[in-house]
Order: C-alpha cells, then sequence, then structure tokens
C-alpha cells in the first residue's frame, strides 16, 4: 500500500539513464498511527541525482504541512 501511494503520486525524470542501469533509491519514512507520514530521509542514494530529487519530492509532498 505505501509502494503504490508513492509511486502513483512519483514523477519520473525524463532523463536518459543509460541501458542496462539499475537505479534505486531507498528512503526511510515515519509513519504515525494515523496513517500520517511525517519523516523522510533518503537513507541510500541512486547514482542519478534527478532521480534522487524526485523521490525526495514525492515523500515530502506526502508529509503534513
Amino acid at each position: 500500500m505505501l509502494h503504490d501511494r508513492f509511486y502513483s503520486a512519483w514523477i519520473q525524470p525524463t532523463t536518459n539513464v543509460p541501458s542496462g542501469s539499475k537505479i534505486s533509491t531507498l528512503v526511510n519514512v515515519r509513519i504515525e498511527k494515523t496513517v500520517t507520514f511525517r519523516n523522510s530521509e533518503i537513507a541510500k542514494p541512486s547514482e542519478n541525482a534527478t532521480v534522487n530529487e524526485s523521490v525526495a519530492a514525492v515523500a515530502k509532498q506526502n508529509q503534513p504541512g
């Protein structure tokens, strides 16, 4: 459920990625009992800064004001 929520809100970058590359960004997220995202941080960035920025943006938009 959490994956689907993030993935559906994620605006994937359109930068060129070398063929065969696997890009992965690991994000730590703190979730309250009310299923509210509190804090998030990139724990293991990918080698692509644009992807990392887009993942951080979707994590931030899912946090309360």
